[in-house]
């Protein structure tokens, strides 16, 4: 018995490996036909082989399962492979049936007719009968897709891993399923039970952040046609490819959003009422209920658990899986203006993170996929705080949306206790679109303007440079998409009783009025009347980028200046350029000269301005002098001053200065002419040049200077007046005062030519030694 056991054994494992290879190609046109009739539709197999270890069945490839005439001619499913497993219980009455069947990687076609149901439904609402009729009609199978066949008996089917399309009449859907699960198991009475998950999928876009979307439940047959009864869920997904899934456009939205419904009903009326759950955006639950008709592809829905916003939503669509419009609709009861702003701001709104909101929000608003936004609203009491910025007032506050656009004010804005502006706002979406913004203000101060900073609208020109003081005018933010994504301010306004903090200057400048025009990211600012340290001055400033410049190397344009200093004292100009001029390090380098300089700060590398000066007054150690104008240009740690012009003690000059910054202390080069200089009786011109290095009386100290001179007329002493004069000199200042060197002296006196040199004494006076043909002469 035992050896009998083991022999039989032995054989079913034989035989079950060896059926798969068994010639059975005799057995394609019936189980072809059993498939049909289980299916109720035509079915054609490739190739077959036999199975025993997973029960008695076959193992079919190349599996096409043919479409209801009513759907279209497209096939209803394809599968590289299926699994059929044989009914024993129809097999011992002899039929060939089949109890299951597992497609592998398949791809199912939904197809929604022109008036017709859903291609499942007319699986589903097929017959069950076992009949010779239907026998009789399998054995007769037309070659092309056939009338619906009769199935005997509807076999469960499982698919792990395939691909589900939409199609409406003969247009594909963009919408689909991937890495889909399903199982169909027929019930007693017709009943269906289905279990299906899938990745909710365009085709014309890659892969999306979404979670599984699940379906259990079952149809069942009644009087009034099919009745659904199906638990949905969608897992966790990221929000912005939940809104991508129905709208093409891009959409930027953070969080992740699941849900969960109760669906029962006939397929053209379907109950729904579920909750969803916005996650990662602040917790944000709110339940809904409305109707589905999958036959018409409208779905309508309504909040019943309002969000803590004192807010009634509403959301509609039509043509859900072909081309979906939609729409979601809010109606606000004096709705909580924080917890909407909160709610935006975890949504991806650029909102300050530290910003608060208070108020309320009354009106209503919708957003259309195909019109845009639509609505109007009004915000009452409205405050808004922010971190190290005085609080923003609003009494009220319409908000209007159409299109593509929503336009705020323009509206009353009380900034901190006493200043108020009128400010409109305006959003546009698309192409063309961005953000503007307009303040007007009779007088605002300076440092309210942080609250508008603080809402993350950029730097306003000027403004962000200084921190007290007022200013009146109008203001225009604009932000267009682009691709740098970088907004812009312009306007025209006044600043009044301000400081501004400049780089290398000891003391900031105080501005007692000016004129800012701002466009283009060019600012220029005129009309000044300003004082820095004791020194007053006015003018014009301006200083951009190159508006001509259409590429990533959009160059910034030097500063450029106009300025008109009435007085000033070289010790003071010096007291204020310390900054600039003194990087000797500590007391011990200092006193000992050691070591280069301190590092070059990058203020003074990246400093790059030009323009005019003029100095009415320059006290200069006893001398007075005046500047009618010089062009200054300073280009990091070099400043020249060129083209100068001026007088001193009724003489011109003009010249050129050089100032080298990068050392350890400034280094002075002045080349140019002085003509026309009072000296004892009569005029001097001197043409040479001066250098000085250091500051305070080091800087007097090193004073050198060399060239040529001409005199005229010159009394230089009782017994010695001389009718021309020309010569070289040389210069050096010392503590007792400047000692001259003259040399190479050519002298007219009457009708005499004398030459010679000439050198200042230890009391100061100047003394020649001179000859006359030979003869010595000696003047003092």
């Amino acid at each position: 018995m035992k050896r009998a056991l083991i022999i039989g054994l032995l054989a079913i494992v034989v035989i079950g490996a060896a059926l798969p290879y068994a010639p059975v190609e005799f057995l394609k046109t019936p189980i072809e036909s059993a498939l049909a009739r289980g299916l109720g539709r035509k079915v054609e197999v490739d190739q077959v082989s036999l199975t025993l270890f997973s029960g008695p069945g076959v193992s079919l490839d190349g599996v096409t399962i043919h479409e209801d005439s009513r759907a279209g001619i497209e096939p209803f499913a394809y599968a590289n492979t299926l699994d059929a497993r044989i009914s024993l219980l129809a097999l011992l009455q002899g039929r060939l049936e089949f109890s299951s069947l597992n497609l592998n990687d398949a791809t199912f076609n939904l197809v929604k007719p022109t008036g017709a149901p859903w291609n499942f439904q007319m699986l589903l609402n097929q017959t069950v009968a076992a009949s010779t009729t239907a026998a009789a009609h399998s054995a007769s199978l037309p070659v092309g897709p056939a009338q619906p066949v009769i199935p005997t008996t509807l076999p469960s089917v499982k698919m792990r891993g395939g691909r589900v399309n939409f199609k409406f009449a003969d247009t594909k859907s963009v919408l689909y399923f991937d890495d889909t699960d399903l199982e169909v198991e027929p019930g007693g009475g017709g009943a269906v039970e289905l279990r299906f998950s899938g990745v909710p999928s365009r085709t014309d876009r890659g892969a999306q952040n979404f979670g599984h979307f699940y379906v259990r439940g079952t149809a069942t047959p009644s009087a009034s046609g099919q009745q659904f009864n199906f638990q949905v869920e969608l897992e966790p997904s990221a929000l912005d490819a939940v809104a991508r899934l129905f709208d093409s456009g891009s959409v930027a939205l953070k969080g992740l959003v699941s849900l969960d419904a109760q669906v029962s009903g006939s397929p053209a009326s379907l109950d729904v009422k579920g909750t969803l759950l916005l996650e990662n955006a602040g917790e944000w639950r709110v339940g809904y209920k409305g109707k589905l008709d999958l036959a018409a592809q409208t779905l309508e829905l309504d909040s019943i658990s309002p969000p803590g916003l004192n807010t009634k939503l509403h959301a509609s669509t039509r043509d859900l899986l072909t081309t979906p419009q939609w729409e979601i609709s809010a109606d606000f009861n004096d709705a909580p203006l924080g917890s909407g702003v909160e709610l935006a701001r975890n949504l991806g709104a650029p909102l300050p993170a530290k910003m608060t909101a208070e108020g309320v929000v009354a009106g209503s608003a919708r957003y259309r996929n195909t019109e845009g936004l639509g609505g109007n609203l009004e915000v009452r009491d409205a405050v808004l705080n922010m971190t190290g910025a005085a609080p923003l007032k609003i009494p009220t506050a319409t908000v209007f949306l159409k299109g593509n656009s929503i336009v705020a004010g323009p509206n009353t804005v009380n900034v901190g206790g006493m200043d108020s502006a009128e400010v409109e706002a305006r959003y546009q979406a698309g192409e063309g679109g961005g953000v503007e913004v307009k303040i007007i203000t009779h007088r605002m101060n300076v440092a309210d303007l942080r609250a508008l900073a603080a809402l993350g609208v950029g730097s306003i020109p000027l403004l962000d440079r200084i921190a007290d003081g007022t200013w009146r005018g109008g203001l225009s933010y604009a932000n267009p998409y682009s691709l740098s994504n970088k907004g812009t301010w312009s306007g025209d306004f006044e600043i009044q009783n301000t400081r501004l903090a400049i780089d290398g200057l000891a003391d900031p400048v105080r501005i007692q009025s000016a004129a800012v025009s701002a466009k283009d990211q060019s600012v220029a600012v005129s009309r000044i009347r300003a004082r820095a340290g004791d020194i007053a001055f006015g003018g014009e400033y301006r200083w951009g980028v190159d508006g001509d410049v259409e590429s990533d190397a959009e160059k910034a344009q030097p500063q450029s200046f106009r300025l008109q200093v009435a007085a000033a004292d070289a010790k003071e100009v010096e007291r204020l350029f310390q900054p600039t001029i003194s990087r000797e390090g500590g007391l011990l380098a200092r006193t000992l000269r050691l070591g280069a300089a301190g590092a070059t700060p990058d203020w003074l590398t990246e400093r790059s301005v030009e323009g005019l000066i003029s100095i009415g007054g320059l006290t200069l150690a006893d001398t007075r002098l005046s500047v009618d104008s010089a062009h200054l240009k300073w280009e990091g740690a070099t400043v020249k001053l060129s083209a100068i012009q001026g007088k001193v003690a009724d003489a011109a000059f003009n010249g050129e200065l050089r100032v080298d910054l990068a050392g350890r202390a400034p280094v002075y080069r002045f080349e140019g002419n002085l003509e026309d200089l009072p000296y004892k009786g009569g005029q001097l011109d001197l043409s040479g040049k001066i250098s000085a290095e250091g500051n305070g009386p080091a800087l007097w100290a090193s004073i050198k200077a060399d060239g040529t001179l001409r005199g005229r007329s010159i009394e230089f002493s009782p017994d010695a007046e001389f009718r021309r004069a020309t010569g070289r000199f040389q210069m050096n200042m010392t503590v007792a005062g400047p000692r001259w060197k003259l040399s190479d002296l050519k002298l007219t006196q009457g009708n005499d030519s004398l030459s010679g040199e000439g050198t200042t004494q230890a009391d100061g006076r100047i003394v020649l030694d001179l000859s006359n043909g030979g003869r010595p002469v000696t003047s003092q």
